[in-house]
């Protein structure tokens, strides 16, 4: 009965969407992994690309990564400054490295009250910004999305004061079984069997690619405007005899159809600012990451990533 529930809760499990707060956008994974990104400078300087985290686990600690731009030289020192006053002197690592700092104290205090943080070089030239409007909304529901709101543990604490609070564990990550590819070629995919799926008037049309999966699965890929034209699946399973049956995922592909990255065994699905990736697990594949880009590239052409949803693959 446990075995069962536990599967049920499994397949209940999906990725989280995004949520905006003000100026932050906030993604968390099915461990509970949270990051808040800043998506405006709240001024007209370069946008500082901060970003929250915090793990799942009980005893994880929030962090406020803090990247500096490339003109800052090594040993140099660079002022955080809140609504104009000085918060904290750092020294730079040079290279374009960024800080880690822990997320508390007078540096939190000071976020959440807070309206803008500016990273300022010598003689107060301001390098960049970044609103904090919408933070405190964030952390709270960081808070909530961790079971720590109330808590002693939380990251805006209670105007009532913090009472102790049942935390759960983490929830284990979700292991797909892939099976073990042979070195046997894939399944022969004739004229004949293209005009037995597609029928005379669309078998032409089809430049059909495979690749073997396992020892009983052969992966199809037809050309994804002849699929559309003519309303069929793009992916297809070939069992050793018999006729093709559509590909399935666990959850619904953002792109369709995905594509099939050979070398790391992953279908590969990429629309707009989520990316998505697919394991075979023997039977159908299943989603074993999920990421946002979040925010538009900055002048540096770095991205901002949220990851809403990780599974391990373990091959057999």
């Amino acid at each position: 009965m446990a075995s069962l529930l536990a599967a049920l809760l499994l397949q209940a499990a999906a990725p989280a969407a995004l949520a905006t707060h003000g100026d932050w956008i906030l993604g968390c994974d099915n461990q509970r992994a949270c990051d808040a990104l800043v998506r405006d400078s709240g001024g007209s300087e370069p946008r500082l690309r901060l970003a929250l985290r915090r793990d799942g686990a009980a005893t994880a600690q929030a962090r406020l990564d803090v990247p500096l731009p490339l003109s800052v030289a090594a040993a140099s020192r660079v002022t955080l400054a809140v609504d104009g006053r000085p918060l904290a002197q750092l020294i730079a690592p040079g290279g374009g490295g960024g800080l880690a700092l822990p997320f508390e104290g007078k540096l939190a205090a000071a976020l959440v009250r807070g309206r803008r943080l500016t990273l300022l070089a010598s003689r107060r030239h301001v390098l960049a910004g970044a609103s904090l409007l919408g933070l405190g909304a964030a952390l709270r529901a960081i808070d909530a999305a961790q079971g720590r709101d109330g808590s002693a543990a939380a990251l805006v604490p209670s105007e009532r004061g913090a009472v102790p609070a049942p935390f759960a564990a983490v929830p284990p990550l979700p292991v797909i079984d892939q099976p073990e590819v042979t070195g046997e070629a894939p399944r022969r995919f004739s004229a004949k069997d293209a005009r037995k799926l597609l029928g005379r008037a669309a078998a032409d049309c089809a430049e059909a690619r495979t690749w073997r999966l396992d020892a009983a699965h052969t992966l199809l890929a037809l050309d994804p405007g002849c699929a559309a034209t003519h309303g069929l699946a793009a992916l297809y399973l070939l069992p050793p005899k018999g006729s093709a049956i559509a590909a399935t995922t666990d959850r619904a592909p953002a792109a369709s159809p995905p594509g099939w990255d050979p070398a790391r065994r992953r279908l590969i699905s990429a629309a707009g600012p989520l990316r998505q990736e697919y394991a075979w697990d023997g039977e159908r594949f299943r989603l074993v990451l999920e990421q946002h880009d979040a925010a538009l590239p900055d002048a540096s052409g770095d991205e901002d990533v949220i990851t809403t949803w990780r599974a391990t693959v373990a091959v057999h």
